[in-house]
């Protein structure tokens, strides 16, 4: 392990380089990722939810026991990125960030093993600089990296696959096969385009391996074997759903679940009729994605910068000629490059069976950045001038794409996102104790439910009613006192999630208040007294409502926080913030305390470290202190500050790195 570690360090020394470009694409990947991109996406907010119920309860929201396939809305979505998951909520609790935390990873580790393959096919030293920039810099990587969609898990994995390939080919080691055949059988349970993707990938990875006498027939057998064990329940579940005679199979260690509608089969022109028509359509489809850059999703990528840059492309296809060329000399020798045209050419041909768009060919786009990065490399190794040029035009690009994406982005992408539809939600159900409705605004409004409250699935399932059971996506009209719609008419003690560009309803003859949120309104009929700060009574300090007992009275609350009620340390509420040094809850003392010494306290747990408490006194800081990391409460008391008559404190209350919640807020004198 020293040598290891040794060898890492003195490699830094001699060429810093590529650790400064993987610092710079972590930041990239990293900062604001709990807000950026702000709210959650629907599939976001299902494939979090599902892990939390399989988690804490063993069983998903349709109440399977350890699927190997999620049901989710009815045709199904992959398992893997809930299970790979957990370990993040367990950490972190359910949030935006837990649920991020894995595609971030997979991010970083993309960057990594991106490097060491690239290193392994063009062993300059500038080589490895370029490989490690053109995937840092890479939108879609970044991009990819930034949002929980489960199919960006089938890139990585397959980038670690055909790494391990490399070390069997180029060390004759036959242990990097069975690695190589794991990480490919794990990719089954990714994304559904793996069915097709990967059977060709091994069968023409393993023609090549035999054909350069670096794998022997026992070898090959012996990985097939494992192939077929490791893929077993996914195989079963492509079997049972294609076939409406068989139903779904539960074991104690899995279940395989049947879908209502099989949706590989929906998106797959496969099982479609006018195959070669439908095929060729989709190709063209393909060919124009890499053309333009763009397939029109926002999620998927920003106009103009597309997946790598408008100056990617001919970089790639110069990158394409200098493998073909090398490949053509000697196959055996050349097998890593091999390989990397192995994978294009699977990736290829498996949009002529799929519908396009980004994420449903994202498998083609890590061989698609190593033949730019190598086009690259050839160009500065034949004019180096010209590649330095085309290294600060990427460079700029970078910088431009990185301004926008988190300057203009949230707010292109916010309402796709459905941002603040959480805190409205949450904010609706802790200050009524009527029935809750949200709006249809709302894709799958109901999923925004279990995830922010964290329902027990057991109780949804008793109370849940769809409006098309059995569809493909089934549409959830109620469960418990939540209702999902535009309700006909307003009923009293009711709490209603609106969206702010729908417009609030017609007036309520009773009582009503109304709280705002970026995209959404939370209207409550009839008299709630949380709302109106005025009826609270301040303590001696002049602090109001340090137990939340009366709801945000009192309190401001940035994006990203709110009043909830899962696990206050007494009575019945606490403040929560979300992960991110941009969450805050505050309090202006209103009320003039008596002159003396006073002293800040809090009940606080966290899910990380990095949140304070702090007390300004006319401005200035006077006492800070960090929250301590920890799921049980912990007192954090902050040292005596004097206030003289006239001062204005300030309560201020910052994010960290994970989750917080808050309770029992004094200054006492």
């Amino acid at each position: 392990m020293s040598g290891i570690l040794s060898r890492i360090f003195n490699s830094c020394k001699n060429n810093p380089w590529p650790l400064l470009l993987f610092v710079l694409g972590a930041i990239v990947r990293i900062v604001y990722i709990g807000s950026v991109p702000p709210g959650l996406n629907q599939d976001e907010a299902s494939i979090g939810y599902d892990a939390y119920a399989i988690l804490h309860y063993g069983i998903d929201r349709n109440g399977v026991h350890l699927p190997v396939h999620l049901i989710a809305w009815g045709s199904g979505q992959n398992a893997l990125y809930a299970y790979l998951s957990m370990p993040f909520i367990l950490l972190f609790g359910l949030t935006p960030l837990s649920v991020r935390a894995l595609s971030v990873f997979m991010g970083l580790a993309g960057m990594f093993f991106f490097y060491i393959i690239m290193k392994r096919l063009f062993p300059a030293k500038a080589a490895g600089i370029a490989a490690m920039f053109f995937i840092a810099v890479n939108p879609w990587h970044i991009m990819m990296s930034r949002w929980a969609l489960e199919s960006n898990l089938l890139p990585t994995l397959i980038l670690i696959a055909v790494y391990c390939l490399l070390r069997s080919v180029q060390s004759a080691d036959s242990r990097w096969t069975y690695a190589y055949t794991a990480v490919l059988a794990s990719s089954l349970y990714a994304y559904g385009t793996a069915y097709f993707f990967v059977p060709v990938f091994a069968a023409a990875t393993a023609i090549l391996l035999l054909y350069c006498k670096v794998l022997k027939v026992r070898t090959l057998l012996w990985n097939a074997l494992l192939f077929v064990l490791l893929s077993l329940p996914i195989l079963l579940f492509i079997v049972i759903n294609h076939y409406n005679a068989l139903q779904a199979v539960t074991t104690p260690l899995f279940t395989v679940p049947k879908l209502t509608t099989p949706r590989v089969e929906q998106i797959s022109s496969v099982f479609g009729g006018q195959l070669l028509q439908t095929a060729a359509g989709n190709f063209r489809e393909f060919l124009t994605v890499l053309w333009s850059g763009s397939d029109g999703l926002p999620w998927n990528s920003i106009s103009w910068y597309g997946y790598a840059y408008p100056l990617a492309l001919p970089f790639a296809l110069l990158g394409l000629v200098v493998m073909l060329q090398a490949v053509r000399k000697d196959r055996r020798k050349e097998a890593g490059r091999v390989i990397l045209l192995l994978w294009l050419l699977s990736a290829m041909l498996m949009a002529f069976i799929t519908t396009v768009n980004i994420n449903r060919i994202n498998i083609v786009f890590y061989p698609l950045v190593m033949l730019s990065a190598a086009g690259f490399i050839w160009l500065y190794s034949k004019i180096k001038p010209a590649g330095i040029l085309a290294a600060a035009a990427f460079a700029v690009m970078f910088g431009s794409f990185t301004i926008v994406y988190f300057r203009d982005y949230p707010g292109q992408i916010g309402p796709s996102f459905h941002e603040s539809a959480g805190e409205a939600i949450r904010y609706a159900s802790r200050n009524t104790g009527g029935n809750v409705y949200v709006t249809d605004d709302i894709n799958m409004p109901y999923i925004y439910v279990l995830f922010y409250e964290r329902i027990n699935p057991s109780d949804y399932l008793d109370t849940v009613v769809y409006s098309n059971p059995g569809g493909a996506f089934q549409q959830v009209t109620e469960f418990g006192r939540y209702r999902f719609g535009k309700p006909a008419v307003l009923e009293e003690n009711s709490a209603y999630v609106l969206s702010s560009r729908s417009g609030l309803p017609a007036a309520f003859n009773g009582d009503y208040t109304v709280w705002e949120f970026a995209n959404y309104v939370v209207l409550i009929t009839g008299h709630y007294e949380g709302a109106e700060s005025s009826q609270a009574v301040p303590e001696g300090s002049g602090l109001i409502n340090g137990g939340f007992e009366e709801g945000p009275a009192g309190w401001e609350f940035s994006a990203g926080t709110g009043i909830a009620g899962n696990n206050p340390y007494s009575g019945t509420a606490l403040a929560y913030l979300d992960a991110g040094a941009d969450k805050t809850v505050s309090q202006i003392l209103n009320g003039q305390p008596e002159p003396g010494e006073y002293t800040l306290s809090a009940m606080a747990s966290a899910g990380g470290s990095g949140g304070k408490i702090s007390l300004l006194v006319n401005g200035t800081m006077q006492a800070e202190a960090e929250l301590t990391a920890g799921d049980m409460y912990q007192e954090i008391r902050l040292p005596a500050v004097t206030l003289n008559q006239g001062d204005q404190a300030d309560i201020i209350i910052t994010g960290g790195n994970g989750w917080i919640n808050i309770d029992e807020v004094r200054l006492k004198r």
